[in-house]
């Protein structure tokens, strides 16, 4: 996200639009102040009550289960399942289950997580990216199969389409940024970090040392005096070596420890983060609902979902046209919309992962999802 406002600032053009986009919403704003805090509430009411409960405590457990070190454990038996499909390690396999099962935007959470525990490299993180950013039963067949479509036939079509194309997804993308010595780097990138710290430390302690000498605090008398002195010094250092080694090994185990405040701190952020982004939204479709309203009402409610995915599912399961609704809504649900886009993105962001590639990995996932959701509804409805 950050880098994707440094671009948008070098790009003089691009600043301009949004530069103006922006004064039109806050106009809008200024206009019809009690509309947009209706829109705002709406929006914060459904963070709180549909996203809140079902994605904050996937968030905490999740985190948890990571930092006690036990994935790899649970995943070991994967191994050679994920290296064949999506060319990626075998955590890949808990990512995608967890993302599956929480929704929106708990995979990618989940994947910024290993990342920055040096578990997954960032090669490995862009692919995971195509299969493991997904939305949920609780959403697609809780809240749209059933509570807006009120078809439980729907609500199964919706979700088996978004699930086999997710997997389909992650086929197309197992290439992306392969390098024969990635998944080496992965296995060492803790090791290298540790030792990074390690030659840091002596580093550090052999400057020291060298200053010391400098200032006569390590006086030579003579030729055989030097090598006993020399002698003497490399025990000292080699006792601090193991001192500074013993103390690293207790800070490292104790890293490993997980540390309550931290995952709450984590979750609660990351939780926040997507209800602003969902209220944002919410107000900025009632902003375009002019604009969109000039179009035939099929299309104005599937711009609706490009936009927001909850506000877009509800205008698209309104329409009289059920099997058009159902195969634009799958398309809608994998897409995710750009307020789900940036969720996901702002939870990536550690990992620097390009927003032209993930919205492609997005488009290409809604399109199969579109497809197989299309084929469904011609069998079974």
């Amino acid at each position: 996200m950050k880098n994707l406002f440094v671009k948008l600032k070098n790009d003089n053009l691009t600043k301009l639009l949004l530069s103006a986009l922006i004064l039109f919403f806050i106009l809008n704003m200024i206009i019809s102040p009690a509309k947009f805090i209706a829109q705002g509430l709406n929006g914060i009411s459904a963070w709180a009550f549909n996203v809140l409960p079902s994605v904050l405590p996937f968030m905490f457990f999740t985190k948890a289960l990571s930092l006690l070190g036990q994935i790899e454990k649970l995943t070991h038996p994967f191994q050679r399942v994920t290296k064949a499909l999506f060319n990626t390690p075998p955590i890949s396999f808990y990512t995608f289950f967890m993302a599956i099962l929480s929704g929106y935007p708990v995979g990618s959470k989940m994947i910024a997580d290993l990342y920055m525990q040096g578990k997954i490299t960032k090669n490995e993180a862009f692919r995971m990216s195509a299969f493991c950013s997904t939305s949920g039963p609780m959403f697609i067949i809780g809240a749209v199969g059933v509570g807006m479509f009120k078809s439980s036939i729907i609500s199964y079509i919706l979700f088996l389409s978004h699930v086999f194309s997710a997997f389909l997804n992650g086929l197309i993308y197992r290439k992306l940024g392969c390098k024969k010595n990635d998944y080496k780097n992965k296995q060492n990138k803790s090791f290298q970090i540790e030792k990074t710290a390690n030659e840091s430390e002596n580093n550090n302690r052999n400057m020291k040392i060298s200053k010391q000498i400098k200032n006569g605090k390590f006086q030579i008398k003579n030729v055989i005096d030097k090598q006993s002195k020399d002698d003497n010094i490399d025990t000292k250092i080699d006792t601090t070596n193991q001192n500074d080694n013993t103390n690293l090994s207790k800070e490292n185990n104790i890293s490993k420890t997980p540390d309550i405040s931290e995952i709450v701190l984590s979750s609660t952020l990351a939780i926040l983060s997507v209800g602003c982004i969902i209220t944002i939204f919410f107000i900025i479709i009632e902003c375009l609902s002019p604009i969109f309203n000039l179009f035939p009402e099929n299309i104005s409610a599937f711009l609706e979902g490009l936009v927001e995915i909850t506000k877009g599912c509800l205008s698209l399961s309104a329409l009289p046209n059920v099997k058009l609704a159902v195969i634009l809504a799958s398309f809608v649900i994998s897409f995710g919309g750009i307020s789900t886009l940036l969720q996901s993105l702002t939870m990536l962001q550690q990992v620097k992962m390009p927003v032209k590639l993930f919205a492609l990995q997005k488009l290409t996932h809604a399109l199969l999802s579109a497809l197989i959701s299309t084929i469904l509804v011609l069998v079974f409805m």
